[in-house]
C-alpha cells in the first residue's frame, strides 16, 4: 500500500499511520483518536476521490511524534468510523513541509534535512509542480496523450490513474478496459483496470506505471479549477528515490 510511519499523537500509543503527499489533513479513526486522547470537535465535509464526501471532525491541535521529532500544533482530524483494515490513520507529507524530503520507497525510509539557502539548480533533475492545496501536481505528457496534463503525486494511492477524459483520446485503449472495484478516501470509486501500464513523461524523465485504472476525474477538477488527468500512485513509485521540494514546488523522482 505504501509507506508507514509509527506516530503517537499527544503521547498516545504508538499508531500506524500512511505517509500520504495525497492528502491535505491528518486524519485518525475513531479508534486510534480515541486512544490518542484526541476528542472529536465540529462536524465538516472532507472532499476526495469517491461517491461522495466524506464526513469528518475537527479535533484540537495536537502533538505528532516519530521517533525523536515532535511536531506542535498539528490539525487533526477524525473519522467517525475504521479508515482501512491494518491503518489507524493518514499523515500527509505536507506536515513536513519545513523540511526537504526524501522518501526512499525501496529502503523504506523518510530522510528529513534543512532546505538549501538556494533553489536547486534547473538542470532538469527536478520537476516543477503546481501547489495546490498542500497538493503537488506534475505536468506530465501520459502515453500517446497530445498535450500534457496535471497529474497528482499521491503516495497513498494503490493504484496510479488516468481520467477518463484523457483516456477518450487514446485510440489504442478504447473499449480495452475491464471494471475493478476501488475505494476513494469519500467511498467506492468506478475505475476500469487498464490492460497494459502508462508512461508518465515529466520533463526528461519517464515513470512506468503498472497497473493503471480508468478514473472519472471530473469532480476532482472542478473542485480545483483546473484539469487533472491522472494520478501517480505508489505502485509506479515503490522503487524510486522521491525528494519532495515544498518550499520551492519541486519535486525529484530517481529510479533506483
Amino acid at each position: 500500500m505504501g509507506l508507514f510511519l509509527k506516530v503517537r499523537i499527544n503521547g498516545g500509543p504508538v499508531l500506524r499511520m500512511l505517509l500520504d503527499s495525497g492528502a491535505t489533513f491528518l486524519v485518525l479513526d475513531k479508534r486510534a483518536a480515541a486512544a490518542s486522547g484526541v476528542a472529536a470537535g465540529s462536524p465538516f465535509e472532507l472532499v476526495s476521490l469517491g461517491a461522495s464526501p466524506k464526513p469528518v471532525r475537527r479535533a484540537a491541535c495536537g502533538t505528532v511524534e516519530i521517533g525523536d521529532l515532535a511536531l506542535r500544533d498539528c490539525n487533526i482530524l477524525t473519522l467517525d468510523e475504521r479508515l482501512l483494515d491494518g491503518v489507524d490513520g493518514v499523515i500527509p507529507t505536507a506536515l513536513f513541509a519545513g523540511f526537504l524530503l526524501h522518501l526512499n520507497f525501496s529502503a523504506k525510509t523518510l530522510e528529513l534535512e534543512p532546505y538549501p539557502v538556494e533553489p536547486p539548480a534547473q538542470d532538469g533533475s527536478y520537476t516543477s509542480a503546481r501547489a495546490d492545496n498542500c497538493l503537488l501536481y506534475l505536468s506530465a505528457q501520459l502515453n500517446e496523450s497530445p498535450q500534457p496534463g496535471y497529474v497528482l503525486l499521491d503516495t497513498g494511492a494503490t493504484y496510479s490513474a488516468v481520467s477518463e477524459a484523457t483516456v477518450r483520446t487514446w485510440k489504442e485503449y478504447r473499449g480495452l478496459a475491464r471494471a475493478v472495484p476501488l475505494h476513494g478516501g469519500s467511498g467506492a470509486v468506478n475505475g476500469k483496470l487498464l490492460p497494459s501500464g502508462v508512461h508518465f513523461r515529466l520533463g526528461s524523465q519517464v515513470v512506468s506505471a503498472d497497473p493503471v485504472v480508468v478514473v472519472d476525474l471530473s469532480d476532482v477538477s472542478r473542485h480545483h479549477q483546473f484539469e487533472v488527468a491522472g494520478i501517480l500512485g505508489y505502485p509506479a513509485l515503490r522503487r524510486s528515490l522521491v525528494t519532495i521540494n515544498y518550499r520551492d514546488a519541486l519535486v525529484r523522482i530517481e529510479e533506483k
